[in-house]
């Protein structure tokens, strides 16, 4: 689980996740970065390690216990803070993100899933590793390799990829464009779904 105290941030798009994600961090660097096992010995072990783990680490909205939890002992160990102080705001970003996800159907969740799936392949790392909003270039996949990934996808998705894939500079953007090829394929073939990936709500 990485260095005591220390936890590596999911790879997140731009959102009101990622700022419950980013203030998740925030209050825990401000607490002092109390390691897995103190969180946990502190919660007096009613949230288990890896609820505690996942809440700074998978790029999914944790339960609002386990953020409440993590609120009431770093609150606590924060100087000039309390709890009550933060909670409001921290209960806020949890609520807004919530409606956000609720926005992304399961037949897109599904779909970003599998994109994320190809690219981890081809880069050797696992999904969670996949930095949705990173260049492209930066992780190393050149054009060929997207050229390739865009094959991959058009077979998995059985659609055309969009003329602007090869322009793509991230895997969010590259999520982007084959849902508008997934949509468009839905509508020449009047709403029915080309892919095997799901059926849109």
């Amino acid at each position: 689980m990485g260095t005591p105290g220390q936890f590596k941030k999911p790879s997140l798009p731009p959102g009101r996740l990622r700022d419950l994600n980013d203030a998740l961090h925030a209050l825990h660097l401000v607490a002092g970065q109390p390691s897995l096992e103190t969180m946990h010995r502190l919660l007096l072990k009613r949230i288990s390690r890896t609820r505690l783990h996942d809440a700074f680490t998978e790029p999914r909205l944790p339960p609002w216990d386990t953020v409440d939890a993590l609120v009431e002992i770093l609150g606590t160990r924060a100087p000039g803070t309390t709890p009550q102080e933060v909670l409001p705001e921290m209960h806020a970003l949890w609520v807004l993100a919530s409606r956000q996800r609720s926005l992304l159907n399961p037949y897109e969740r599904e779909v970003r899933d599998e994109i994320v799936a190809i690219f981890a392949q081809q880069l050797g790392i696992r999904p969670r590793e996949v930095e949705l909003d990173v260049p492209l270039v930066e992780m190393e996949v050149d054009s060929f390799a997207l050229l390739e990934a865009a094959g991959i996808i058009e077979r998995c998705f059985d659609v055309t990829s969009d003329p602007e894939f090869g322009l793509a500079e991230t895997v969010e953007e590259v999520v982007r464009l084959t849902l508008s090829a997934l949509k468009a394929a839905r509508e020449d073939f009047g709403g029915t779904p080309q892919s095997g990936a799901g059926t849109p709500e």
